[in-house]
């Protein structure tokens, strides 16, 4: 530690720190227009001027490294009026006569200037007036009140300039050119801190400009709208589309994002109840503070009006109408069936389905209403084979599958090894940690080496080869044969090809060096709970060959939803109750549930946020067996396929109108607060389970606020003992458990490819459509349209004379899927890809209920 003096106060800072940030941690303000913390210094806008005594001149804060006895001065007159005449000259190349004129707070928007005739933009018709930190700056340098003008005794260039136009053509960002003041700010986020460079600054001298890809609007340039750059952008250059005009805040809300198992944590900000905008939230380190697009506009996915805001009943078979009902004639109606049911059929005749998207005390209600006032064991949900399948491999391997390794670990890792689909589109910010391992930033690089294995191509194969890494390309259901090849030190290299198998293990030798960090990342199959399993098994197998003892530690196996992993440990699970201990009763899973329905011995179901005509493979027999139940409660949000078939339907709240927890891929304890008013009559899933399950049983659940049933699985629930409702006193932030052993599985064989000429029909997660948007069929789900066609390999395309754009049908032995086509080398020849979320879950309608690939023909629609 070094010792300085900042205007006359001695304090304590990291010698070698970065001046400017040592300056704003002691609460001094200084001007950094162009500086982003933890980054490399551009030293571009020369605002952040300082005077170190002993120095030459003023120096600037941001290149300035604390030295021990540095004296620092940030508050001199000459300083200031130093600052002012950069700022001028920055002034001079934007829309700058507010910023100038000591009269601005008192003109109102629709205001003539009476100051300057020529001027047309200026702060009060600025969308980002009162949070610009361009406008802020003046203000605090005093540039108004002083009057320092940059076009003193030369001619004036911002107003009499043609500007370049706007782009507002996508439905997420709007790019301004003349609002720009060539801070690269966001360059620089975009190159270092997403590692995504679709920002550039483009042309030369007075001409330069910032530029999305080639030059052309934002959604032709490979930008994923994750908005790392409005986050640190000064002005109103980039900002977010949806809220442009609203975003001024009432209030901020610390939550937790549902769109995935990374669990990122973010800010609501609110006006009158409703969401405005979302940024990120450092209480996650992992995510820290970046989110992906899913997290920060999808709150808005769908409006208002098509969310439940009413209660539904419908009091005669399926197929007849849902009427709104009043909240206490639809709890008695509820009741008074199910206990008809319990009577004339027994318990076990009704099933629960909880769901991922649910909060914990939300899943812990639902099995709690399932066991213990039901008397039914029949708990699930409709998307779990997958994460139990894998759960259960991991388990048998380490003895439990809440494993010790930290993914703040990943973006350290000098070793990496992804198994995924495609990590960046199904758990973003994890795949931006891997690419901290391996490219890190200027201030920091790093040189991790990443080992892909996956037969999709996605940005991470970029991150291989170029980097000393490799990207292995197994045929689509052979990715855990690949990683089983891994763990091998000979053969198999016959089915990756053997210069590349090579090359990996040679970097695995490097992975057993016990100096160096490890990283070995799975992300199951959605659907296909025997590749889950057998993928589970070949890594755990992998990460024992590479570390042995402290293989768990190194191991990281993603949930396909946000809170698949919380659901399961709140023993929303049909072997397992709360804490993944076993269940007084085995009951049904979801796959046995629909076969006993059809088998007419199951006669009701309670749906707590859950939408297996959307979720689950198999549709068309899952939609069978629901309209033959006698009685089916929904409790949801929104009006879901499932939800239409309800004879009860309960609105609930959105995600970010809850309060409870989150479990994430790592089993860290995310909170998540409300920030949002519910709409029209709905009322949260807690209170409806509540009270359903006092109709059955009376007195059965006695609590008044989620912050009880916080407390009651922090009392019950092995493992969640720290995470009680007082959040800031929890003493860990994760469910993890040491191992107590560490035993290789036996990998069984893969299912046998199709047959020469037919091609296979896959699935998995996406990053643009919405989840919500996906339920009720949006037409805009995806608001971006980069997400709606049937992917093709181009020889699979001639061959078959499909062209880029044309309409085809998807025919396999379960149902047909009219799309367009998308011809690109993503997929490999012999596949086609259709987006898992694509119109509700509609591929799913093609799979089997096993959600293993299919094989599928594709032909040519013929127009009518």
């Amino acid at each position: 530690m070094a010792k300085l003096t900042l205007n006359g106060v001695e304090v304590e800072a990291e010698a070698g720190a970065p001046l400017v940030e040592v300056i704003k941690q002691q609460g001094v303000w200084i001007s950094n227009l162009c500086y982003i913390d933890g980054l490399a210094p551009y030293a571009g806008c020369r605002s952040c001027l300082v005077e170190v005594e002993g120095a030459r001149g003023l120096q600037l804060s941001c290149t300035a490294r604390v030295a021990d006895g540095m004296v620092v001065n940030t508050e001199k007159q000459p300083i200031k009026e130093a600052r002012q005449q950069v700022l001028a000259i920055i002034n001079a190349n934007h829309s700058d006569r507010c910023l100038s004129c000591h009269r601005r707070v008192k003109c109102m928007p629709g205001d003539i200037c009476l100051r300057d005739d020529v001027v047309t933009h200026r702060c009060v018709t600025c969308s980002k007036n009162y949070r610009c930190e361009l406008q802020t700056t003046n203000e605090l340098l005093d540039m108004g009140f002083e009057n320092v003008e940059p076009w003193i005794l030369e001619d004036r260039t911002y107003y009499q300039t043609e500007q370049p136009d706007p782009d507002r053509a996508n439905p997420f960002f709007e790019f301004d050119p003349q609002m720009c003041i060539l801070c690269t700010r966001c360059v620089r986020a975009c190159d270092e801190i997403r590692h995504t460079s679709a920002i550039s600054l483009s042309n030369k001298g007075y001409t330069s400009r910032i530029a999305f890809g080639a030059g052309g609007p934002i959604q032709d340039s490979n930008c994923d709208f994750c908005g790392a750059c409005i986050d640190v952008c000064p002005t109103a250059t980039l900002m977010e589309k949806p809220n442009k005009w609203i975003a001024r805040t009432e209030d901020w809300t610390s939550t937790t994002c549902n769109s995935c198992s990374v669990g990122c944590t973010i800010s609501v900000g609110t006006r009158s109840g409703r969401a405005v905008i979302v940024k990120p939230d450092y209480v996650n380190p992992v995510s820290a503070d970046q989110i992906c697009i899913r997290g920060r506009f999808h709150y808005d996915a769908i409006p208002d009006k098509q969310r439940l805001s009413k209660h539904y009943v419908r009091r005669g078979p399926t197929g007849t109408p849902q009427f709104p009902a009043h909240w206490g004639e639809l709890v008695a109606y509820a009741s008074e069936q199910l206990k008809g049911i319990i009577a004339k059929d027994g318990a076990s005749a009704v099933a629960v389905l909880g769901s991922p998207f649910n909060t914990n005390e939300e899943n812990y209600l639902a099995q709690k209403l399932a066991r213990d006032v039901i008397g039914t064991p029949h708990i699930d949900f409709s998307s779990a084979a997958p994460n139990r399948a894998a759960g259960r491999a991991i388990e048998a391997a380490f003895g439990t599958e809440a494993l010790a390794s930290d993914a703040i670990n990943i973006a350290r890792s000098d070793v990496i090894v992804v198994i995924a689909d495609d990590l960046e589109e199904s758990h973003n910010v994890f795949s931006l940690r891997v690419k901290d391992a391996v490219v890190g930033q200027p201030v920091a690089p790093r040189s991790g080496k990443l080992i892909l294995v996956s037969s999709q191509r996605g940005e991470l194969a970029d991150f291989c080869e170029p980097y000393g890494g490799v990207w292995l390309q197994p045929r689509v259901g052979e990715e855990a044969l690949a990683a089983g090849a891994l763990a091998k030190a000979d053969g198999e290299v016959a089915l990756l090809g053997e210069s590349d198998l090579v090359v990996a293990r040679n970097l695995l030798a490097e992975a057993r060096d016990p100096s160096n960090i490890v990283s070995i990342i799975y992300a199951p199959h959605p659907l296909d709970a025997r590749a889950a399993a057998e993928g589970a098994k070949a890594v755990a197998n992998l990460a024992i060959a590479l570390r042995g003892d402290k293989a768990a530690e190194s191991l990281f196996v993603l949930p396909t939803e946000a809170n698949a992993n919380g659901a399961r440990d709140m023993g929303v699970d049909p072997e397992r109750g709360a804490g993944r201990v076993a269940a007084d009763a085995s009951g049904m899973d979801f796959a046995g549930m629909i076969d006993a329905t059809h088998a007419g011995t199951l006669k009701a179901m309670v749906v707590v946020g859950d939408n297996p005509l959307m979720f689950a493979p198999g549709t068309p027999r899952i939609r069978e067996a629901l309209e033959k139940l006698e009685f089916v409660i929904v409790i949801d949000d929104v009006m879901t396929d499932t939800a239409k078939l309800a004879h009860c339907v309960f609105a609930d709240v959105p995600e970010y109108a809850k309060t409870g927890t989150f479990s994430n891929a790592e089993r860290r304890v995310n909170r998540l607060h409300a920030a949002l008013d519910a709409i029209g009559d709905a009322r949260p899933a807690l209170l409806a389970l509540t009270d359903l399950a006092n109709a059955l049983k009376p007195d059965a659940f006695a609590y008044d606020h989620p912050d009880a049933v916080t407390d009651e699985i922090a009392a019950r629930v092995a493992g969640y003992e720290p995470f009680t409702s007082k959040f800031e006193r929890w003493s860990k932030a994760r469910v993890a458990e040491a191992a107590t052993k560490s035993e290789t599985q036996t990998v069984g064989t893969q299912p046998a490819a199709p047959a020469d000429g037919q091609l296979l029909l896959t699935t998995s997660r996406t990053l643009y459509t919405s989840t919500d948007g996906a339920a009720v069929h949006a037409a805009d789900a995806d608001k971006l349209h980069r997400e709606e066609f049937v992917e093709m390999h181009p020889a699979d395309a001639g061959a078959l004379q499909v062209l880029d754009g044309n309409d085809v049908v998807l025919m396999t032995e379960h149902g047909e899927l009219s799309l367009k086509a998308k011809l690109s080398d993503r997929v490999q020849e012999g596949v086609v890809f259709v987006p898992y979320y694509l119109d509700g879950g509609a591929v799913c309608g093609l799979i089997a209920s096993d959600g293993a690939p299919i094989a599928v023909q594709v032909k040519v629609a013929v127009a009518v």
